[in-house]
């Protein structure tokens, strides 16, 4: 091999590694929110079951008492990754401001409540709130 084509050869490498290595790096980043956003979908899923009519009231506890469990296991996994911690997204920000409605599980065992009272007194909503409401189409 001349040179030329070496020197080629070189820079092909050196932009495929360099290429490879901000794909990969992107591809950290992406996984390390994906425990945070996973955690939003289970927390929504449980809010969902706890506010679900059409669920009798075993149902109901069996599905907010599984989806806790899980729960427990992303908050724990979101709060143990330094990935999320030293995250700049604003994603990352607001779940960490709002710690007590992110962290439901956790939060609701710190203040000694079950998840849904904890959840209706975060949002300051009360026995009264809730008979002075009105309903109706926005």
């Amino acid at each position: 091999m001349n040179m030329k084509a070496k020197t080629l050869s070189t820079i092909k490498l050196i932009t495929g590694l360099v290429f490879a290595a901000s794909f990969v790096s992107g591809a950290s980043h992406a996984n390390a929110l994906f425990s945070l956003e996973n955690l939003e979908r289970e927390r929504a899923a449980m809010l969902s079951a706890m506010t679900d009519t059409s669920l009798d009231i075993n149902d109901r506890q069996s599905k907010v008492a599984m989806s806790f469990k899980r729960m427990v296991d992303i908050e724990r996994m979101v709060l143990r990754d330094e990935r999320i911690a030293q995250s700049d997204k604003l994603i990352v920000k607001k779940a960490f401001d709002n710690y007590d409605l992110t962290f439901l599980a956790h939060a609701s065992t710190e203040a000694n409540r079950d998840v849904y009272s904890h959840w209706l007194s975060t949002l300051n909503i009360t026995a009264e709130t809730i008979e002075r409401s009105e309903q109706g189409v926005r």
